[in-house]
């Protein structure tokens, strides 16, 4: 495993190019495009103000800088540097910009979600989508890059509205049995859409392209609801989390539920692996705790106890969004797990068989867990914890990975490359590229935690 230089970044601005050859970042007015390979800067831009959101085309030609502050979107192209194209939504101000599925129109959503801008580079015609709702997910495309769905509010109701995104024509439109949508997203096939309510509310309503509702799905009521939504690559299944910290998987064919996954403080069960993060020395800082006890590593890390109690974290009541419940969801892209995490127990990280519906395996931290990211080429998940360390998991083993540099590189955030063979880990004033084993070698990597430091 291999670790390139260290790179300035600001606002953790850094994206691959989604056919995987280039690298963006941002710093402060500054757009940087590298060459993936060999991280040699490509093109360098220079936007009207500091940058706060950048996005790449679907075809990688070209990407935009959006600058809330002063309502501006920037846009650059690869091919040609020289050409450029500037939006300025001037009084309507600006919250949210990102491309269309084209990767040649921009949608600019105006402050206090008054509208929907839709800006064409090749025709330079305006569109303009109104009523669109604040939330969670208001806006989701289908993968095919056919359809968009939008969440509007209007006349104090809830409504979705389908549109073709060749030509922005409206396809569907109908309301929705929702107090107050939260958020929308479309399956990976692209035949059903999701909506879930209000946090105040617990619903999952799940919509086909027509308009039909297809199903309706409550698990409690009176209670704190839906916190966290995510499909499976297959489309087969919808996980959904909830504050009550259990994650409820719904099935394609009958939308019922056809199991939950609890997070409770205590692994009770003998037969699941727990890797616990130790301070051991310096080379060793991810200790495996493994059940029976003659599979438990030798050392101040391993035990021989039934059953195993994770740090939680007690909510603050009189607060608002309150850290308890389910608020991640992640699937591995070849469907086998399901990694979440609760809330109220920070430091873990929980993974889930998805052919035995089971628990297979429960990561334990010495930090809260600030992000984590399966390899999109396998079922290999990335950890940070804000720390200078990053952690990989496969079904094989685990490791842990000290950050080399000077200085303490507190890794806050990370993303994989298209191939899965890099890593590019975001602090808050630097990322760096980190490299991995190719496919070959990954047994070798995986087999014995702490070997690669």
């Amino acid at each position: 495993m291999n670790f390139s230089e260290v790179f300035k970044l600001s606002n953790l601005l850094c994206k691959f190019s989604p056919d995987g050859k280039y690298l963006a970042s941002c710093v402060q007015y500054r757009l940087v495009v590298r060459d993936v390979n060999t991280l040699q800067i490509l093109q360098l831009y220079t936007c009207l103000d500091q940058i706060q959101h950048i996005e790449w085309s679907a075809d990688s030609l070209f990407i935009l800088c959006a600058m809330y502050k002063r309502g501006l979107v920037q846009v650059w192209s690869l091919e040609q540097p020289e050409w450029h194209c500037r939006i300025d939504e001037g009084s309507a101000g600006l919250v949210a910009s990102c491309w269309s599925p084209d990767g040649r129109h921009i949608l600019n959503t105006t402050e206090f979600h008054l509208r929907i801008t839709v800006w064409s580079l090749c025709t330079k015609s305006v569109s303009y989508i109104k009523y669109p709702k604040a939330c969670q997910q208001g806006i989701t495309f289908t993968r095919d890059g056919r359809y968009m769905a939008l969440a509007e509010r209007r006349d104090c109701k809830d409504h979705v509205s389908v549109f073709v995104c060749s030509d922005w024509q409206l396809l569907r439109h109908f309301d929705t049995e929702t107090q107050d949508l939260a958020g929308i997203e479309w399956a990976p096939n692209g035949c059903v859409l999701a909506v879930w309510d209000t946090c105040l509310e617990y619903k999952v309503l799940l919509y086909s392209l027509d308009g039909r509702l297809l199903s309706a799905y409550c698990a409690y009521e009176w209670s704190l609801g839906v916190k966290s939504v995510a499909w499976s690559p297959s489309s087969q299944f919808l996980a959904v989390g909830s504050y009550d910290g259990k994650v409820r998987i719904l099935n394609h064919v009958t939308w019922k539920m056809i199991t939950e996954f609890g997070h409770p403080a205590t692994v009770n069960n003998p037969k699941i692996v727990v890797y616990k993060e130790a301070e051991k020395n310096p080379r060793l800082a991810l200790g495996r705790l493994a059940f029976p006890p003659p599979r438990a590593a030798p050392g101040p890390s391993s035990t021989t106890e039934s059953k195993f109690s994770l740090q939680t974290l007690k909510p603050v009541a009189d607060r608002a969004n309150p850290k308890i419940g389910v608020g991640a969801l992640a699937f591995s892209p070849d469907n086998y797990f399901l990694a979440t995490k609760n809330d109220s127990i920070p430091n873990a990280v929980w993974i889930w068989d998805i052919q035995k519906l089971k628990l297979f395996v429960v990561l334990e931290q010495l930090s809260p867990v600030r992000a984590f990211q399966w390899d999109p080429q396998q079922p290999r998940l990335a950890i940070c914890t804000g720390g200078s360390r990053v952690y990989l998991w496969s079904p094989a083993g685990c490791v842990s990975v000290q950050v080399p540099g000077e200085g303490d590189f507190q890794v806050l955030s990370l993303c994989w490359h298209l191939n899965g063979d890099s890593l590019a880990l975001l602090s808050k004033d630097h990322f760096c590229l980190c490299f991995l084993e190719t496919e070959e070698r990954v047994g070798t990597t995986f087999g014995r935690p702490g070997d690669h430091t």
